[in-house]
Formats: C-alpha cells, structure tokens, sequence
C-alpha cells in the first residue's frame, strides 16, 4: 500500500508517492481558478482513484476550516490520515516560539526536511514559494527563529498593481539582470535582483550571529530561478518539503 505526501501552498499542490521507503518525484498542480480548497479536495479525488492509498500524510496553510473538511473527506474515503502541525519537543527539535500553533506546519516541515537531508548539522533554510521564509536551526536542534519576507510573484503583482504599471500583466524574471532596456524587463529584474540581495543579507546576517557553520539549504517553486543569482553557498533542493513529509512518514512507521 502507498503513502501519498502532500503539500498544500497557497499557489498549488505538490504531491508524493510513498511505498518501501521510496519516494517518487514530486509532481505539482496549480489551483487555477478554483479556490485552494476547494482545489486540493478535487485534486485528491483524483489521486486516490489513480492508486491504492493507505495513509496520507499533509502539510497545509489553508486554515482549521480546511482540516476539518480534509478529515471529513478522508473518513468518507476510508484512508487514513495525518495533518503535520508544528509541536515542541517532537523529532527532536526546540521550536523558538513560545507557541508552536503559530509556527506555520509548512515552515515546520522544512525543519523536519533539514533533518532528513543534513543530518545533524546547522543550518538555514531558505523556502522561496508564494511567501518566502527563512529559518535558522542548529545542530542541536534548537530552532533560532527566523524571518517571513514576499515572494517573487508577490512582489512583481505589488509593483504592477501600485505603479502606472498595470496594464502590464507579468513581468518576466528569466535572465535577470541589472542593465535593461525596457521597462517589463527593468521590472522583473528588478524584483528577482531585489529578492536575491534581501537573502543574501538576511543569510549572511544569520551566519554572523551563529556560533557555528550554516549549510544554506534554498527549497520551494522558486529555487530554479533563485539559485543561479544567489552570492551565497547553498545547496537547491526543491523538493525539500517532500523529505520533511517522508521524515514523518518514516518516523511513524517507526511507532508501528
């Protein structure tokens, strides 16, 4: 039987086989017109017809509301289910909010993903989608805080829809750079550029008030457009949330 991992973002679905501790590639599905919730029940529908499905394992930023529906609909499907949520003192890490239930699950994830891709060791994780974080964790597993800044396509639509800009519908974010010719180009540059120097001075910030060295883990939709512009040493790994969910799946396996 199969474990589907997914991840639920504000923009799409990413999803995951899981079965005799192999993962397959992470696939993806955008929301499109329909709104995120209703988005992710159609799609799931869909999978489970697709495959023989045991449990599924999910992170997602989409409210209590959406929980609740989400274990109704499981119910009615006879699958099980987990909901990842951030908790102190589970997987051996040391959350630095006072309350864990405002650390978002999908920022929680990735915590547990630097685990399962790096072992015990520092590290600050950058995780570029809809909103990007950064989180710093130490080898110990004591999580340092971290920090919650727009994302690409975020900052584009801010510029277009605030400026005499917005009869332009997209800016274009590939092959950035700081001399442009023309004012769609100047502004996707522009925002890409922005981004990148906001990560290298948060990182580099983080690494000095470290008392030890970081391996920079860069995950999340964004991380093809990000990684080739980045001053800083990191290893780009999209898919990282898919580990963080096979950490849990395997962690639970264990409990068996």
């Amino acid at each position: 039987m199969t474990t589907l991992l997914i991840d639920a973002g504000n923009s799409r679905l990413k999803w995951a086989s899981f079965s005799k501790g192999q993962r397959s590639p992470q696939q993806a599905w955008p929301y499109g017109e329909h709104l995120p919730q209703t988005g992710v029940l159609l799609h799931l529908q869909t999978l489970l017809a697709q495959q023989s499905v045991e449990r599924i394992i999910l992170v997602h930023v989409l409210g209590a509301a959406f929980t609740e529906a989400l274990e109704a609909f499981c119910a009615q499907q006879a699958v099980g289910l987990s909901v990842v949520q951030a908790q102190a003192g589970v997987y051996g890490l040391e959350l630095a909010y006072p309350n864990p239930a405002q650390f978002g699950a999908d920022r929680f994830v990735g915590l547990l993903a630097v685990r399962k891709l790096l072992g015990s060791q520092a590290a600050i994780l950058i995780d570029c989608g809809t909103a990007v974080t950064v989180d710093a964790l130490q080898a110990d597993g004591k999580h340092l805080g971290g920090v919650i800044l727009p994302g690409l396509q975020l900052l584009s639509d801010a510029l277009i829809h605030r400026t005499q800009a917005a009869h332009m519908s997209a800016t274009p974010f590939e092959q950035a750079k700081v001399f442009n010719n023309n004012t769609l180009q100047s502004m996707g540059s522009g925002c890409l550029l922005s981004l990148v120097g906001a990560l290298e001075g948060i990182g580099t910030r983080m690494q000095e008030q470290m008392t030890e060295p970081a391996q920079i883990l860069l995950c999340g939709g964004d991380t093809e457009l990000l990684t080739n512009h980045l001053r800083l040493a990191h290893l780009a790994y999209p898919e990282a949330l898919m580990e963080g969910l096979v950490y849990v799946a395997e962690q639970e396996a264990c409990k068996l």
